[in-house]
């Protein structure tokens, strides 16, 4: 027992951890999909059977969001130690495959509410799938030398690295969250008939505020480096600006390809027309710029503070809230105001 009870703090504990973000990120599209005047989880679940678009969308989805956290219980790495001590063979199989079906609480409550018996079915078959592909493991990638030019290129370069070497399981999780992202948006402009600029004023909001559970895992990467990169700078006389700017860079490439992928899946639900579409995908680019200019400032002012985890995920969470309140105060012309003002903000930080 006491060897079991390492084991589930090692694995499931380590998974559990990873499953809060989806369930954050989920809640946040339960929200906005479900409710007393809104869609009924029967009214998703009925079109994704009879609709293979929306059901592979949607298994992909979740494919991608319960990936990392899969990946912990179905290999174990963290307990590599524990294995090699005498220990049960069944009982750590059981409570994995427990754990397996139980971190899936919101697949596993959508489908259970909206098909009853057929549901559970689909969530036993699906697992399956998860559990295989979380066993594979991909090969590594080359190691190449680096073809900097310019200081700021460098250190761009470096916060990009970082993410794909040390972020990727956060960087697999933001992609699902950026489709389910761009599902909410579709299913919320495709409810109420909107089209223009009215698609693009309610779908923007809807992708930026569920892209905050899909980016925090890589700002608090960003933050590691950037500060770890600081003696670097320094040493060879690279400017505080110059660091700024690379580091926003970088979040900028992070923030406008997970707002490309919520587009995508966005007009995949949604089927805009060509116009509605453009209005869609240049008004969600413009806050995805925005988000980047603020979510750059919460990581420099993050960079010194024994509560940097903390201090970036309100900062997230500030950012996003702040494009809402422009969108929804001033329409389209309150994304000048908002990125203005995520400018100006930014201009105000001052070297660690």
């Amino acid at each position: 027992m006491t060897w079991l009870a390492a084991w589930n703090r090692a694995v499931v504990g380590a998974a559990l951890r990873r499953a809060i973000a989806v369930w954050v990120g989920t809640g946040i599209v339960g929200g906005v999909l479900f409710g007393p005047t809104a869609m009924h989880p029967r009214d998703l679940t009925g079109l994704a059977l009879h609709q293979p678009a929306v059901g592979a969308v949607l298994a992909v989805t979740w494919l991608l969001v319960f990936l990392p956290a899969a990946r912990v219980i179905v290999r174990g790495d963290a307990a590599a130690y524990l294995r090699s001590l005498p220990h049960p063979e069944v009982a750590p199989l059981a409570v994995g495959a427990a754990a397996l079906i139980a971190l899936q609480l919101p697949w596993l409550a959508l489908w259970a509410i909206g098909e009853g018996f057929l549901g559970l079915a689909i969530v036993g078959a699906e697992t399956l799938v998860i559990a295989v592909v979380a066993r594979w493991r991909p090969p590594r990638p080359g190691v190449r030398p680096p073809g900097w030019r310019t200081p700021g290129g460098a250190l761009r370069s470096i916060h990009l690295r970082a993410l794909r070497r040390r972020a990727g399981d956060a960087l697999v999780r933001a992609a699902g969250l950026a489709v389910l992202a761009g599902v909410a948006a579709g299913f919320f402009v495709r409810n109420n008939g909107l089209t223009g600029a009215d698609a693009a004023t309610l779908g923007a909001p809807a992708i930026a505020i569920v892209l905050v559970p899909a980016v925090v895992g890589l700002l608090l990467v960003a933050v590691e480096t950037h500060r770890s990169t600081a003696w670097l700078a320094a040493s060879l006389g690279i400017a505080h600006g110059a660091r700024v700017a690379a580091l926003g860079g970088a979040l900028l490439a992070v923030y406008a390809t997970a707002t490309a992928i919520a587009v995508a899946a966005a007009q995949l639900v949604a089927r805009l027309d060509a116009a509605s579409f453009a209005w869609v995908a240049g008004t969600s680019l413009v806050a995805a710029l925005g988000s980047a200019i603020g979510a750059t400032r919460a990581v420099v002012a993050a960079e010194a503070s024994p509560t940097a985890a903390a201090r970036v995920v309100a900062g997230a969470v500030v950012v996003a809230a702040a494009c809402v309140l422009a969108l929804g105060l001033f329409g389209i012309p309150g994304l000048a105001a908002f990125v203005a003002a995520m400018t100006a903000w930014l201009l105000r930080a001052q070297p660690a």
